[in-house]
């Protein structure tokens, strides 16, 4: 081969390797390409008072049953910063953070007068310039200065800026005014951080004298709006506000029973229809979304709104994942901003002040059920409506345990029958967290006395058959909670979710991990669990105990801080300071207060670490949030979520059930520790009690519910140093009189 031709075919393979390499990104820039000539347009059809009773009645009643049989359907957490209204409730929507609105909030169409001032000119006396849009927000700038005061500092109007800069084309139509005041706050979905947005307020509604305050919302004005937008505009987001429902519910007090039905259903047709021709006749990807649940469904406690998501494929059948809630049907209020910002991006991808994260469409058909769904429902609102009365009767029957025990271990210390069952009384309560837990399926087969007796009952039963059958009974009880939880929650928290002594979606402070009540329950029982296993002396044998706990609590860590699976980084934090409390103990107790500073430091930093790194390869979390802010230097987000856990604390310390056993708990442990006899328990059962004292008062500190995980875990460790001690006292005396 010639010297040129062996360079021509050197080139050839050079070339044709680099075109092999580059030909995904050929590929990726020409779908990036197709996506910015793409047309896409997305319907929101909001509808206030909308509540699941409401959707229920919908998919049963349906003029075109089909309508209900494709699609996407979600629940939503509505919680915003402050109370429950329909104006926080929309401003943590459209901000993507818990956020709250102003007094006299309001869009205002051009011509329209405030306080007798015509809104031009009312603009313009407040702001120094007159207003460009065809809405009028003459309060956004007192909404904005208002959440840059509060924890989340919702940042108002980013989405519609956003929108704006991908060169959408953004438009509001109808109201819920009822007959005491205006409300039209769809617009705060488009309006963009200047206060501007366009839409008509008035034009898709008619008089109807029979229906109440004499308006009603015309389908058909609305359709006709809808598709000469769709026509002239190639990316659009309408946002219609279908106020009808809500002028419903603020005029029901005051109907004539009878007509109050008949009106409900009337109105609930209407709807049918207007969903019915928009989902037939636009093409247009069809959101429907409930901002704020009626005051009925509320009080009975349904208060997730409904979301249901047709995609420009009519036939299609999708699951709705949230990476905030870790759910398949469950989403957060603030996913939905980021998700109609994301809907809408180039190949850029999107920066939005959110803490929400774009929704996934996951195409699972064989999953796709609604009846399914609408029973999970059940559960979640049958938890959340019975939650408060069973937590009162199992709290306050733990609490009048302790005290009832407390007494018969002082006063009646020398009958051993009454010592019997003062201990099968402690071990019930140890088992009655596992059993809320393994039970949790079948939270709908009963009331919440009935549901109470039964677990009371049932951990009675056990603990006498563990007693008399177990030759460490607290320590298998101990250990069947830690296998079983570790279990669940390595397999997706099936029982943890459905608990009464778990997270409540409904509240929406956690979905997911491991939540505060059996984080503290979790802890003492890992360490409560070893004093079988460590049979000599740990004074005599100070690396064999260490070798035997340590790694316990580094599962512990581990579990309790890794994102995917107990993501509760307090709890883990808390297991850290068990750790190095250990340490000290067994290895540097009589070393220089300097070494001991400089090594017990070095661990908690290297916790902090690995906790760290924990996060960088699972799923986004609220911990890595926490980190990602810290590191990026946003100290004064940090310092206000600090803020808010303490205020938290302080709130739960105020009106929770679990300060009660908080309380009780840390006042007889109090009274163990000031009084306890030397022989009452072996050295090493008295140095494990001790490491979970550390831990619950770690919980206490570090803990945004501290005051729950600290009363779960306190009482736990209360309950068994008091089994401990009567199986000692019985074990000696048995022993003498041998």
């Amino acid at each position: 081969m010639s010297e040129n031709k062996r360079y021509l075919y050197n080139f050839i393979v050079i070339l044709s390797c680099l075109m092999i390499l580059l030909f995904p990104y050929f590929v990726e820039a020409k779908q990036d390409s197709d996506k910015l000539d793409e047309k896409k347009h997305i319907i929101i059809l909001l509808v206030p008072g909308l509540s699941f009773e409401e959707l229920d009645y919908l998919i049963s009643n349906s003029s075109n049953p089909q309508l209900w049989k494709t699609g996407v359907y979600s629940a939503v957490n509505l919680k915003p910063e402050g109370s429950t209204s329909y104006l926080n409730n929309m401003v943590s929507l459209a901000t993507g953070k818990r956020a709250v609105g102003v007094l006299d909030w309001n869009a205002y169409e051009k011509g329209e007068m405030l306080d007798k001032t015509p809104l031009d000119n009312l603009f313009l006396q407040w702001h120094g310039k007159k207003a460009r849009s065809s809405l009028i927000h003459p309060y956004y700038h007192l909404l904005k200065s208002k959440n840059d005061e509060t924890s989340f500092s919702a940042n108002v109007g980013w989405l519609g800026r956003l929108l704006e800069d991908e060169g959408v084309f953004t438009y509001v139509l109808g109201n819920s005014d009822s007959r005491e005041e205006k409300t039209r706050f769809a617009s705060l979905f488009v309006m963009n951080e200047l206060g501007e947005a366009n839409g008509e307020i008035s034009s898709i509604l008619v008089d109807n004298v029979s229906e109440p305050v004499g308006k009603k919302t015309d389908h058909r004005k609305i359709l006709d709006k809808i598709l000469g937008i769709q026509l002239e505009q190639e990316k659009t987001l309408t946002v219609i506000e279908w106020g009808d429902l809500y002028r419903f519910f603020e005029e029901q007090p005051k109907m004539d029973t009878t007509h109050q039905l008949y009106q409900y259903e009337k109105t609930l047709k209407r709807l049918d229809d207007t969903i019915q021709e928009a989902f037939q006749l636009t093409g247009a990807e069809l959101w429907l979304l409930s901002p704020y649940v009626n005051s009925n469904a509320y009080k009975r406690r349904n208060q997730l709104g409904p979301l249901w998501i047709w995609k420009e494929d009519r036939t299609q059948k999708e699951l709705l994942y949230s990476d905030t809630t870790r759910r398949l049907s469950l989403v957060s209020n603030t996913d939905i901003a980021i998700t109609l910002a994301d809907s809408f991006k180039n190949s850029e991808p999107i920066i939005a002040d959110s803490l929400g994260r774009p929704l996934q469409f996951v195409d699972n058909q064989d999953d796709w059920s609604v009846s399914s769904f609408q029973r999970r429902l059940e559960e979640i609102n049958h938890v959340y409506s019975k939650r408060g009365a069973v937590l009162s009767s199992y709290v306050s029957g733990l609490v009048v345990m302790l005290i009832v025990v407390s007494l018969m271990i002082w006063l009646l210390d020398e009958k051993v029958r009454w010592r019997r069952i003062a201990e099968i009384l402690l071990l019930s309560g140890v088992l009655s967290p596992w059993l809320y837990l393994i039970t949790s399926p079948w939270v709908l087969l009963f009331s919440a006395f009935s549901y109470v007796v039964i677990i009371l009952g049932s951990s009675f039963l056990l603990a006498a058959l563990l007693r008399r059958f177990t030759k460490h009974p607290f320590s298998v009880a101990c250990f069947v909670f830690f296998v079983t939880l570790t279990l669940d929650v390595a397999l997706h928290s099936y029982l943890i979710e459905r608990s009464f002594l778990s997270y409540d979606p409904v509240i929406g402070a956690r979905y997911y991990g491991i939540g505060n009540e059996y984080a503290g329950v979790f802890i003492v029982s890992g360490i409560l669990m070893m004093a079988p296993w460590i049979r000599l002396e740990f004074i005599q044998k100070k690396s064999e105990l260490f070798y035997k706990l340590a790694p316990v609590l580094l599962l512990l860590v581990v579990v309790l801080g890794t994102s995917k699976l107990g993501a509760n980084a307090g709890a883990s934090l808390s297991t850290g300071i068990i750790l190095v409390f250990l340490t000290y103990q067994l290895f540097l107790k009589k070393k220089k207060w300097m070494i001991n500073v400089a090594i017990m430091g070095g661990i908690f930093i290297s916790l902090l670490a690995g906790l760290y790194v924990l996060q960088r390869a699972q799923p986004a979390s609220h911990i890595y949030v926490a980190f990602d802010q810290l590191l990026s230097g946003e100290f004064g987000t940090i310092w206000n979520t600090i803020q808010r856990k303490v205020q938290m604390n302080w709130k739960i310390f105020k009106i929770s059930y679990w300060t009660q056993l908080f309380i009780t708990s840390y006042f007889f442990i109090g009274l163990v520790l000031w009084n306890r006899k030397k022989d009452q328990l072996s050295d090493t059962q008295s140095f494990l009690i001790y490491c979970c004292i550390v831990g619950s008062l770690a919980l206490l500190v570090l803990n945004d519910s501290g005051i729950v995980a600290a009363a779960t875990s306190m009482f736990v460790t209360l309950s068994v140093c008091y089994g401990w001690s009567l199986e000692k006292r019985a074990n000696k005396e048995g022993a003498e009189k041998v």
